[in-house]
């Protein structure tokens, strides 16, 4: 499917794998026909300099918090920013390997406590100087396991800001039957472009798609604004047949901001970046509703590709795709309902509905498409 061919997957081990392997069979190769003794004191003089390294890299941090920023980012306090500066898995690591081989090796000679400096010397100026620094892709792994990207940001303020609370109400209209009586099933179908280029009218993007009816407000107290209204539409999309379909639809709102914060300078986030983190704002969300039990089975999220945007009734076509694929899921859905209901017996007026406490998602394989 398209969207599993762009979506990243979140990265695995296998780069860790790689280094341990090499690193090993580079060591053997070096190291190998040597005598015993030149291989301890070899890794001893090794490990020092990479102790006295981060030793001293350690001081320089510590030296830049404690001067400008202890009050403002440590409220003060010496021992936060000690745990923030000191890499206690490279500094214990490091340090216990070298005080073990200096236990076993020879002392040291004044030769040897020159290579120990030098070598430390050398990391110190390397990392100093941002010659040795984390890759991009390390920097992208970092902040992808951190959750630290724009992205995840603004799928989680997406959820909690807005569908937590209109999509849960979009079901309760689906069964008083308002606006969309007759019209089909009520999810609401969020569209994300990969260009994050959100118009303000879908309309405006093909013609097949046309504005239908208001759905009624809904009104709720949120940050000390009385009343604050959220609103939702309900569209009419032609399919090639001529065939209306009835949907209610919306872009993702946060994907202006990706598309405004591109063409600002001091944002510092370019094309490139906006597309990457719209990829990570379409998983995060899909991650963020799939758990969520309030919003199962109330949504729809439609990823469009940016390369067919200039097809004249591309954005229909999806559309269309995606609601007779919703279709085939609920006709997939309904013998397990009906099992479930069935389960109350003939004992119970009202049915009941058994839900796991293991949050799966109640749903049908996706269909592979042809035409991309």
């Amino acid at each position: 499917m398209y969207v599993e061919s762009v979506v990243p997957r979140p990265r695995g081990t296998l780069r860790r794998v790689c280094g341990v392997v090499l690193g090993i069979f580079a060591l053997i190769c070096c190291l190998l026909g040597r005598p015993v003794s030149f291989v301890v004191k070899t890794v001893h003089l090794t490990l020092c300099g990479l102790a006295l390294g981060v030793t001293l890299l350690t001081v320089c941090l510590v030296a830049e918090e404690w001067c400008f920023h202890l009050p403002q980012r440590y409220g003060g306090s010496v021992c936060r920013m000690l745990r923030v500066c000191v890499c206690h898995r490279a500094q214990v690591g490091v340090s216990a390997l070298a005080l073990l081989f200096m236990l076993r090796a020879e002392p040291l000679s004044g030769d040897d406590l020159l290579n120990v400096l030098i070598s430390a010397s050398c990391f110190l100026l390397l990392k100093t100087t941002a010659v040795l620094v984390p890759s991009p892709v390390e920097m992208s792994e970092v902040c992808e396991a951190g959750k630290m990207n724009v992205s995840h940001g603004l799928a989680w303020s997406f959820y909690l800001g807005y569908l937590k609370l209109v999509l849960p109400v979009e079901k309760l209209k689906e069964l008083n039957g308002a606006v969309l009586k007759g019209a089909g099933p009520t999810r609401l179908h969020i569209l994300l472009p990969l260009n994050a280029a959100v118009s303000s009218r879908p309309e405006v993007d093909d013609p097949n798609v046309r504005f239908h009816a208001h759905l009624p407000p809904l009104e709720v107290d949120r940050a000390g604004v009385r009343g604050r209204v959220f609103k939702n539409s309900l569209y009419k999309v032609m399919d090639a047949q001529g065939k209306p379909h009835f949907c209610v639809l919306e872009y993702a709102t946060p994907l202006l901001t990706l598309h405004q914060m591109s063409h600002e300078s001091s944002a510092g986030f370019g094309e490139a970046q906006r597309r990457h983190q719209v990829l990570l704002f379409y998983r995060t969300l899909r991650d963020i509703l799939e758990s969520s039990l309030q919003c199962r089975n109330l949504y729809r999220l439609i990823l469009l590709d940016d390369q067919r945007t200039h097809e004249p009734h591309y954005l229909s076509t999806e559309i269309v795709r995606h609601l007779q694929q919703q279709q085939k899921e609920e006709v997939c859905l309904a013998p397990t309902l009906d099992l479930a209901l069935g389960a109350a017996g003939p004992m119970s007026s009202m049915p009941s509905l058994q839900i796991s406490n293991t949050p799966r998602p109640l749903r049908c394989e996706p269909e592979e498409n042809s035409e991309l």
